[in-house]
């Protein structure tokens, strides 16, 4: 079937539909999908507050839909552009909502410890205190966008290894953080087609950053996560793959070569301004992005490859007043 069946505007009978959110990143938006059926799917929520809820409405009603008909919202991780608009669901019907069981981990920790611990990680990668305040009251304004968008008791059901039912779909989840902690992609069958709704992994043409648990405890692995990801991911087979950012495609493995081969090019890179002079995470992340926007996209993954690389034997690290230097061993 054509990608043009799968994503008919107005056919209700359409194997998917795609909507499509505005985000200030490239590529600009964020996709989430509609199964259609008796109960119809929701894969992914967009992203949140008025603009979210009106992009909702908009691309649901050029599908046919109102959010009262959606049945089911199935999310595969937690950040806000995925999950955004869970409430104006919930207010507008009584879907189903399926969530990682990550998430419910994560909002077990009272937010004083997540602040406290934000800040330490910060300062140990580099970042100058005069702005550890500032950089702390933006990455804590994502975590508590995100309980607000998704309170833990919104949540019917929480996701692990075990493949579930949604409507009449099979969906086998196959965990895959690096991106997030709590990512999943989900694999089902649809029309016969071996199909992936893959949240961020296997995006073309680019890999999302490797952000795990941004700056809380865990940080130092985001890396290393990603990358036994990809090769665990390599292991599953998909014909099409639905991504949350950029278009449908059928490059799976193409796509997880490629991110392979990005993160091994960035752990070269890292490596070589390590052994160029003694440095720290934010140092390199600074050289890297050339502009402070670009710092704290890439911030954390910094942090989770010059970690890797030591765990590798590659360098070596101290620890003085806080801040973490690496330097060729």
């Amino acid at each position: 079937m054509s990608e043009s069946d799968r994503t008919a505007v107005g056919d209700r009978d359409a194997i998917v539909h795609r909507l499509e959110f505005s985000v200030e990143w490239p590529p600009g938006h964020a996709a989430a999908y509609v199964i259609p059926g008796d109960e119809p799917i929701l894969i992914d929520a967009g992203t949140p507050g008025e603009r979210g809820s009106e992009e909702l409405y908009a691309e649901l009603g050029d599908q046919g839909y109102d959010p009262s008909d959606i049945e089911h919202v199935v999310l595969t991780h937690g950040h806000t552009d995925h999950i955004g608009q869970t409430p104006t669901l919930l207010e507008a019907g009584s879907p189903t909502v399926y969530a990682p069981k990550q998430l419910r981990d994560r909002f077990g920790r009272d937010m004083e410890t997540v602040a406290e611990r934000t800040q330490a990680n910060l300062l140990e990668a580099g970042l100058e205190p005069e702005y550890l305040d500032s950089a702390s009251d933006r990455l804590l304004s994502a975590h508590r966008t995100v309980r607000e968008s998704l309170p833990a008791d919104a949540v019917d059901v929480w996701i692990d290894d075990d493949p579930f039912t949604v409507g009449t779909h099979e969906i086998e989840p196959v965990y895959s953080p690096g991106h997030h902690i709590s990512h999943y992609c989900f694999g089902t069958t649809l029309d016969g087609e071996r199909v992936v709704f893959s949240g961020d992994m296997a995006i073309e043409p680019f890999r999302a950053p490797a952000l795990l648990v941004n700056f809380d405890d865990g940080v130092e692995d985001s890396v290393r996560t990603f990358c036994t990801t990809l090769e665990h991911l390599k292991t599953y087979q998909f014909e099409r793959v639905f991504p949350g950012h950029g278009p449908i495609h059928e490059r799976y493995e193409e796509c997880l070569d490629r991110s392979i081969a990005d993160l091994e090019s960035k752990l070269e890179r890292s490596l070589d301004r390590i052994e160029s002079g003694r440095t720290t995470a934010f140092q390199i992340a600074a050289e890297r992005a050339g502009t402070k926007r670009g710092i704290s996209r890439i911030l954390a993954e910094t942090v989770g490859l010059v970690e890797y690389l030591e765990d590798r034997g590659d360098v070596g690290s101290v620890l003085e007043d806080g801040v973490r230097f690496y330097e060729s061993k």
